[in-house]
């Protein structure tokens, strides 16, 4: 049996077991500012609201939202080099953004959620999903920002 494509596939909340996996993906793709031992990234993953995808293989991706600061939060995701670009669904972007938004407890109630894309896919992924620069685009990673009012129709309402 083949892995879930990410339009068969759910986010899901990740529990501490799930997390060494989580990280080794994070090694495995050179995420930015990834610990160097699991031990020392532990306690960021204590604080943050931790989601994935999973398919028959394991972790397809990874979804980790920071503590939320004054109502404003990041959300880092990592992702399996196959499932680069196919994880990013309307289904999954109108769950991510939520998770992000809707009212504690069904989401974290963030007021504004930003990200900041490493790499030129990333951000022009970030900004096809109705992300707005908050930084210059032509720095080494630019924030990128949206609001519950700021985020596209089509990602808020289901179709």
């Amino acid at each position: 049996m083949m892995d879930m494509t990410p339009v068969e596939a759910r986010v899901v909340p990740l529990n501490p077991c799930d997390w060494p996996e989580l990280y080794r993906l994070m090694v495995a793709r050179r995420f930015p500012s990834t610990p160097p031992k699991y031990v020392d990234a532990e306690p960021f993953f204590r604080t943050a609201h931790v989601f994935g995808m999973r398919g028959q293989g394991g972790l397809l991706a990874g979804f980790v939202f920071g503590e939320p600061q004054d109502g404003i939060g990041f959300v880092d995701i990592v992702c399996r080099v196959s499932e680069q670009g196919r994880w990013a669904t309307k289904p999954v972007l109108r769950e991510l953004l939520r998770l992000a938004f809707l009212p504690e407890p069904q989401g974290l109630g963030l007021r504004c959620l930003w990200v900041q894309p490493h790499h030129p896919k990333a951000l022009k992924a970030a900004l096809r999903a109705g992300f707005v620069p908050v930084t210059p685009l032509d720095g080494e990673a630019p924030i990128l920002a949206m609001t519950p009012h700021s985020a596209p129709p089509k990602l808020m309402n289901k179709e």
